[in-house]
């Protein structure tokens, strides 16, 4: 039904559900945070369950799943532990989606099914330096060498997954044009030409984000994103891949915002009655406007997603999606610090480790901003 998941859906939420609640602790959460360091036993735990599996086709061994059980599993996983979104995101994002959209059929039935089964962890190495909101500025590049290789040198910087990955599918210049000349590798971590260095974020710790070095790694032609065909094309697998991840992100909004709110509402309730009729209205009325954004922001993004499973035209309302939902999650985030008080800036609970995930939202998969002017242009403006 419009707008609306189905039953089988219904019934995936909360297969989810009752893995966070039974596997993943809030304790557990908390010391992801404070150690930063990747949850390879949790991994193992979502993999065992089939989380890995659940946007692999069938006959690549996987549930056969789409965007709407993806952004269920990032929300439900968000609302305990928002980095395990992106720590499996090194699967079903930059490994499963990438593969099954943009792969040729022999990188399909390579890589698939030990995706599926959580036997491998891919990453996604666009961002540079100098190349972030303007992608087509990558430095990167790769040269045809005289054993009909392909050698990549340069660097990539901010990509998630980087310190774990075994692929790393590597956006390169290959021919002059802006963005005709972009191709996509996928870049084995094994070889000796690979390094990384990790950077320290302030939220999503526990989902690992490095700078990748790329010093003269050859790569076979069948390992071009594609196969040989792919040769030039990465920037237009790349925009394929665009409002997918989006819903995605959104989802992941949608899951801390909910958690947040969820928070501040229990905080609320327990609160002694107070010394003056009317007295709590202010914070009463916060917390209802809060929960109508919520039902907003959560509209939006299951109709876009609705939109996008039906093969419609919907850059303009994924783009909408990801700015609306990442901007209202922040703000309930921070609202709901503010109502619970004190308890909002303890270290020892989760209010304040939400408003910290939640800001890298408005910058990650692109930034407010850039998805505001990708709005604009599609008004006519």
């Amino acid at each position: 039904m419009h707008g609306t998941v189905s039953r089988e859906q219904s019934g995936f939420r909360e297969r989810v559900q009752s893995f966070v609640n039974s596997q993943i602790s809030e304790e557990r959460a908390d010391a992801l945070d404070k150690t930063d360091e990747f949850p390879h036993d949790i991994m193992k735990s979502m993999a065992r369950e089939g989380l890995t599996a659940v946007n692999v086709p069938v006959q690549y061994g996987g549930e056969g799943g789409g965007d709407l059980e993806v952004m269920i599993l990032c929300e439900e996983l968000s609302k305990r532990c928002p980095a395990l979104s992106w720590t499996l995101g090194n699967v079903i994002l930059y490994g499963n989606n990438i593969i099954g959209v943009n792969g040729s059929e022999d990188q399909r039935a390579r890589f698939l099914p030990g995706l599926a089964k959580g036997q491998m962890l891919f990453s996604f190495g666009l961002t540079e330096p100098d190349a972030g909101s303007d992608a087509a500025n990558i430095a990167t590049e790769a040269q045809l060498n005289s054993d009909d290789q392909w050698v990549v040198n340069g660097s990539k910087t901010f990509i998630t997954g980087g310190t774990v990955a075994n692929i790393v599918v590597t956006f390169a210049r290959t021919a002059p044009s802006r963005y005709n000349g972009i191709t996509a590798f996928l870049v084995d971590t094994g070889h000796g030409g690979f390094s990384w260095s990790k950077i320290h974020k302030l939220g999503f710790r526990g989902s690992d984000t490095a700078t990748l070095y790329f010093d003269g790694i050859p790569v076979a032609p069948e390992m071009i994103l594609g196969g040989p065909e792919g040769l030039n094309r990465g920037w237009e697998q790349m925009v394929r891949l665009l409002n997918g991840e989006r819903l995605s992100l959104s989802a992941c909004a949608l899951g801390i915002a909910q958690a947040a709110f969820d928070a501040a509402v229990k905080h609320v309730r327990q609160l002694p009655p107070p010394a003056m009729a009317g007295s709590r209205q202010t914070t009463e009325h916060r917390l209802a406007e809060m929960a109508a954004k919520l039902e907003a922001a959560r509209a939006l993004a299951y109709h876009t997603a609705w939109l996008h499973t039906n093969k419609m035209e919907c850059v303009k309302e994924t783009s909408m999606s990801k700015f609306f939902c990442s901007e209202t999650a922040k703000e309930i985030a921070a609202g709901a610090m503010a109502v619970m008080g004190p308890d909002g800036c303890d270290m020892a609970l989760a209010a304040q480790r939400r408003l910290r995930d939640v800001l890298i939202l408005s910058i990650g998969g692109g930034t407010t901003q850039i998805q505001k002017n990708i709005v604009a242009k599609t008004l006519g403006l």
